[in-house]
Protein backbone atom coordinates (compact mmCIF):
# COMPACT_ATOMS: atom_id res chain seq x y z
CA UNK A 1 0.00 0.00 0.00
CA UNK A 2 1.74 3.21 -0.78
CA UNK A 3 1.37 5.91 1.43
CA UNK A 4 3.66 9.34 1.93
CA UNK A 5 5.79 7.31 4.87
CA UNK A 6 6.43 4.68 2.55
CA UNK A 7 7.56 7.14 0.15
CA UNK A 8 9.79 8.45 2.47
CA UNK A 9 11.24 5.18 3.55
CA UNK A 10 11.72 4.06 -0.04
CA UNK A 11 13.14 7.29 -0.60
CA UNK A 12 15.59 7.30 1.96
CA UNK A 13 16.71 3.39 1.18
CA UNK A 14 17.22 4.66 -2.91
CA UNK A 15 19.34 7.03 -1.59
CA UNK A 16 21.77 4.66 0.30
CA UNK A 17 21.95 2.59 -2.62
CA UNK A 18 22.90 4.91 -4.99
CA UNK A 19 25.38 7.17 -2.91
CA UNK A 20 28.50 7.33 -4.51
CA UNK A 21 31.75 8.12 -2.26
CA UNK A 22 34.22 9.99 -4.82
CA UNK A 23 38.10 10.87 -3.65
CA UNK A 24 39.21 11.30 -7.29
CA UNK A 25 39.10 11.73 -10.76
CA UNK A 26 35.19 9.97 -11.80
CA UNK A 27 32.53 10.17 -14.69
CA UNK A 28 29.01 10.28 -13.12
CA UNK A 29 26.45 7.74 -14.04
CA UNK A 30 23.68 9.55 -15.03
CA UNK A 31 21.58 6.82 -16.38
CA UNK A 32 21.82 7.05 -20.03
CA UNK A 33 22.01 3.72 -22.30
CA UNK A 34 26.26 4.07 -22.20
CA UNK A 35 25.63 3.44 -18.35
CA UNK A 36 22.61 0.52 -18.67
CA UNK A 37 20.54 3.07 -16.80
CA UNK A 38 22.47 3.43 -13.46
CA UNK A 39 22.01 6.74 -12.13
CA UNK A 40 24.54 7.55 -9.07
CA UNK A 41 23.15 10.03 -7.08
CA UNK A 42 23.96 11.59 -4.60
CA UNK A 43 27.42 12.20 -4.97
CA UNK A 44 29.69 12.36 -2.02
CA UNK A 45 32.79 13.70 -1.94
CA UNK A 46 35.48 12.97 1.43
CA UNK A 47 39.19 14.18 1.45
CA UNK A 48 40.13 14.04 -1.87
CA UNK A 49 44.23 13.05 -1.61
CA UNK A 50 45.09 15.63 -4.75
CA UNK A 51 42.80 18.02 -7.02
CA UNK A 52 40.67 16.39 -9.53
CA UNK A 53 37.90 16.62 -12.25
CA UNK A 54 34.40 15.26 -11.41
CA UNK A 55 32.97 14.74 -15.08
CA UNK A 56 28.70 15.00 -15.65
CA UNK A 57 27.30 13.67 -18.96
CA UNK A 58 24.02 14.77 -20.29
CA UNK A 59 21.08 13.51 -18.17
CA UNK A 60 18.55 10.40 -19.00
CA UNK A 61 15.74 12.70 -18.68
CA UNK A 62 14.45 16.41 -17.96
CA UNK A 63 13.50 16.84 -14.74
CA UNK A 64 16.30 14.51 -13.68
CA UNK A 65 18.89 16.15 -10.72
CA UNK A 66 21.86 15.66 -9.22
CA UNK A 67 23.29 16.63 -5.92
CA UNK A 68 27.15 16.69 -5.18
CA UNK A 69 28.63 17.42 -2.15
CA UNK A 70 31.81 18.04 -0.44
CA UNK A 71 31.51 16.83 2.77
CA UNK A 72 35.14 16.68 3.82
CA UNK A 73 38.50 18.25 2.67
CA UNK A 74 41.56 17.70 4.98
CA UNK A 75 44.26 18.17 2.73
CA UNK A 76 42.51 21.56 1.03
CA UNK A 77 42.23 19.92 -2.70
CA UNK A 78 39.81 21.31 -5.11
CA UNK A 79 37.42 19.73 -7.01
CA UNK A 80 36.47 20.58 -10.58
CA UNK A 81 32.97 19.83 -11.76
CA UNK A 82 32.88 19.44 -15.49
CA UNK A 83 29.35 19.33 -17.51
CA UNK A 84 29.47 17.92 -21.00
CA UNK A 85 25.86 20.08 -21.40
CA UNK A 86 25.16 23.13 -20.07
CA UNK A 87 26.75 25.65 -17.15
CA UNK A 88 25.25 23.84 -14.40
CA UNK A 89 27.77 22.06 -13.30
CA UNK A 90 30.76 24.06 -14.43
CA UNK A 91 32.28 25.26 -10.97
CA UNK A 92 34.98 24.33 -8.32
CA UNK A 93 34.47 23.06 -4.69
CA UNK A 94 37.65 23.44 -2.11
CA UNK A 95 35.49 23.81 1.52
CA UNK A 96 33.59 21.27 3.06
CA UNK A 97 30.24 21.95 2.84
CA UNK A 98 29.84 23.04 -0.12
CA UNK A 99 27.10 21.43 -2.67
CA UNK A 100 25.61 21.43 -5.88
CA UNK A 101 21.83 20.54 -6.95
CA UNK A 102 21.57 19.81 -10.67
CA UNK A 103 18.59 19.71 -13.03
CA UNK A 104 18.89 17.88 -16.65
CA UNK A 105 16.71 20.08 -19.05
CA UNK A 106 17.35 18.90 -22.24
CA UNK A 107 20.18 18.96 -24.87
CA UNK A 108 19.94 22.30 -25.64
CA UNK A 109 20.16 23.38 -22.12
CA UNK A 110 21.82 20.49 -20.32
CA UNK A 111 22.68 20.80 -16.54
CA UNK A 112 21.43 24.07 -15.18
CA UNK A 113 21.82 25.13 -11.53
CA UNK A 114 19.25 24.48 -8.82
CA UNK A 115 20.75 25.78 -6.05
CA UNK A 116 24.70 25.49 -5.28
CA UNK A 117 27.33 26.98 -2.75
CA UNK A 118 30.93 26.80 -4.86
CA UNK A 119 34.32 28.17 -4.86
CA UNK A 120 33.74 29.81 -8.60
Amino acid sequence: MASAGNFQVTRKRNYELQTRNITGTYTVKTGTATYNGIIDNPIQIADPSANFTLSVPDGAYPGQTLFIGLTSNSDSKTVTVAADTGSGGDSTMATAGMYMYLMWVDSTTGWVAVSESVTS
